[in-house]
């Protein structure tokens, strides 16, 4: 189980994630050192989705500090189907990146990014409170 801050609200954990919902206005994404399977990631994702459509949110702060290198087939998957199909059909519009310590894992995030359209503003960031920032920013 991971700790949650009071603020938050637990929706959704697998081997890959633990995703909660912050009363901020903006879902937290914590992925796991484990990684989780490409299936397991996908899966993951789809709930991701799934969140937004629940709590009306387009913001996501996604936590990176363990997570491993993100299977090259989930990385285009996210960039091709996943983030447009979101942005269209949920209003996907904000993504606060809390940087790995991995630099290859920092470079593979960046590329998912840099595919994103341009109606996703993203973000990278050193700390979970600086991303918190950001999204707490009037729209």
């Amino acid at each position: 189980m991971p700790i949650l801050t009071p603020s938050e609200t637990l929706y959704f954990s697998n081997a890959a994630l633990n995703l909660s919902y912050d009363s901020a206005g903006y879902l937290r994404l914590r992925w796991t050192s484990a990684g989780g399977t490409e299936d397991e990631l996908r899966k993951a994702y789809l709930q991701v989705r799934q969140a937004m459509q629940h709590f009306r949110t387009g913001k996501t702060m996604s936590i990176h500090h363990q997570r491993p290198l993100i299977p090259v087939a989930v990385q285009q998957w996210l960039s091709t189907d996943w983030i447009p199909g979101c942005v269209r059909e949920v209003g996907y519009s904000h993504c606060a990146i809390v940087e790995s310590h991995n630099p290859m894992a920092r470079l593979a995030s960046q590329a998912v990014s840099l595919g994103a359209p341009s109606a996703l503003a993203f973000r990278h960031f050193p700390t979970e409170a600086a991303a918190d920032a950001w999204l707490r920013l009037p729209v």
